[in-house]
C-alpha cells in the first residue's frame, strides 16, 4: 500500500468535493479521493455561504465538532496552489490541520479556512 504522508494531501469540505457545484475546478488536478473527517467548526462567511456551504474555521477542541469531507492525495496539489488560492479568493486561507480518514488513518492537509 502506498504511503499517503507522503503525498500533498487538500482537505475539501464544501462546493469543490465530488458531487458538489465547484467540482470541475478540481477536474485539472488527478489524484486519489479518500472520505475522512475533520475537527473545527462550519460558520457563515466567505462567498460559498451564498451557495449554502459554510466556511471552516479552526477552534479549541472542546468547541470543535466532527465535519465529514474529503481528502484530495495528489501530487499535482504543488504546481496548482496558485490557481486554487486564487479560485478561492482573499475571503480563504490555506491552512494545515489533521483529518482522519475512515480507515482510522490520520494526518496533516491543506485546508481552505474562512479568512478572518
Amino acid at each position: 500500500m502506498r504511503d499517503l504522508a507522503s503525498i500533498p494531501a487538500l482537505i475539501i469540505y464544501g462546493s469543490l468535493a465530488p458531487g458538489e457545484s465547484n467540482h470541475s475546478v478540481m477536474d485539472p488536478i488527478k489524484g486519489e479521493w479518500k472520505k475522512a473527517t475533520i475537527k473545527g467548526k462550519l460558520q457563515e462567511g466567505g462567498w460559498g455561504s451564498s451557495l449554502g456551504y459554510n466556511g471552516f474555521i479552526p477552534v479549541s477542541s472542546e468547541d470543535a465538532e466532527t465535519i465529514n469531507c474529503y481528502v484530495l492525495f495528489s501530487e499535482d496539489l504543488p504546481a496548482n496552489w496558485d490557481y486554487l488560492d486564487e479560485f478561492e479568493g482573499d475571503g480563504y486561507r490555506r491552512i494545515q490541520t489533521e483529518y482522519e480518514l475512515e480507515n482510522d488513518q490520520k494526518g496533516i492537509g491543506f485546508i481552505y479556512a474562512l479568512n478572518e
